[in-house]
């Protein structure tokens, strides 16, 4: 099933769907940007910045874990209430990146399955259509650009 939302309605496009999405040099300045914008003194974890190719084109994408920036003195200070926000940015053959997605999650990993990336996310219990305490795991493989959904638990 395609999914145009990782969790709870936060997976957005970039750009309104009449227009191209914004092509960036340097997601990871791009994003230290908006951090900037956000918190006076942020400080960036070791796991703010993940350099993988989750959409396997071969051509390295980025990954930034907003939850990893302590902000103002306040670990995880850009979190909510579903999670923590994460930005997926997708390399571009023709040079640059594009921001593909947002989405709050608890935490993700990458797995090889039948020789392809996926992700294994941790999301809020509502992206699974419940109402209890437990997280919900989805599996989820990106293809080009779109984010399709294999399973959720």
């Amino acid at each position: 099933m395609r999914i145009l939302a990782i969790v709870s309605a936060v997976l957005l496009s970039t750009g309104a769907p009449a227009r191209a999405a914004e092509i960036v040099q340097d997601p990871l300045a791009t994003v230290q940007a908006e951090v900037a914008a956000r918190c006076k003194t942020p400080i960036y974890g070791d796991d703010f910045a993940d350099n993988i190719d989750f959409n396997n084109d071969t051509l390295v994408d980025a990954i930034f874990n907003l939850g990893a920036v302590n902000c103002d003195g306040v670990p995880g200070g850009l979190c909510g209430d579903v999670g923590c926000p994460h930005q997926f940015y997708i390399h571009v053959a023709e040079g640059g990146y594009f921001l593909a997605a947002n989405a709050d999650l608890y935490g993700y990993e990458m797995k090889k399955r039948f020789g392809n990336m996926v992700f294994e996310l941790k999301a809020n219990a509502a992206s699974c259509g419940r109402d209890d305490s437990e997280y919900c795991t989805m599996t989820v493989r990106v293809r080009g650009a779109d984010f399709e959904t294999i399973s959720k638990k």
